[in-house]
């Protein structure tokens, strides 16, 4: 009888450890993910889109929606992020201070604080660095006017596993496009009646 039960402990212990190097071997443990590291921007994605109305009616010929795609460097979006463990962003030759949290990134330098929508994975990251919306109205000539109008401009950049530690590389274009934002080109030539 003893013979009998150790034989169906030692098949069960057999099945069991099976078991849980299947289930250890399945599940492997996932890497915790870190905005920390150097980000090469590549792509521009702009979307916009503008409803007027006059009376109430849509205009469609001044209404209407769109997106396009550009590389970076076409956008003016050239050099690179660099997002250290302490706290500081690199853009191109500025710094600033950073804090990521809830897909939102808040960033600090010598004037003001801001905060973008911020996505990001293992080798991809998502900012937005123009988000506009408008909704205005006025009356001209007897006529009601509306206008609601939306823009966003999202940087797409991809992780870049090299490390360099030169520092001198770091500096660029005097005018990093965090601070001043390329939303001006696409409006210049916008004027609002009142």
């Amino acid at each position: 009888m003893k013979k009998l039960l150790y034989a169906f402990l030692f098949v069960g212990l057999i099945f069991t450890s099976c078991k849980k190097e299947e289930e250890a071997s399945n599940n492997p443990p996932s890497p915790s993910l870190s905005i920390v590291g150097f980000w090469i921007p590549n792509s521009v994605v702009t979307d916009s889109s503008m409803t007027v109305t006059m009376m109430g009616m849509v205009i469609d010929s001044l209404s209407g929606s769109g997106s396009t795609t550009e590389p970076a460097d076409s956008a003016g979006i050239t050099g690179y992020l660099e997002f250290t463990n302490n706290g500081e962003l690199f853009v191109d030759d500025d710094t600033l201070n950073y804090i990521y949290s809830n897909n939102m990134l808040t960033l600090t330098d010598e004037d003001s604080t801001f905060s973008v929508p911020c996505s990001f994975s293992q080798t991809d990251l998502s900012i937005t660095i123009n988000e506009i919306n408008i909704d205005t109205s006025w009356v001209e000539m007897g006529m009601a006017i509306s206008m609601s109008m939306t823009y966003s401009q999202t940087i797409h950049c991809s992780r870049n596993t090299m490390n360099n530690t030169n520092t001198e590389q770091r500096l660029g274009k005097p005018n990093n496009w965090f601070v001043n934002p390329t939303v001006d080109k696409y409006f210049k030539n916008i004027k609002f009646n009142k």
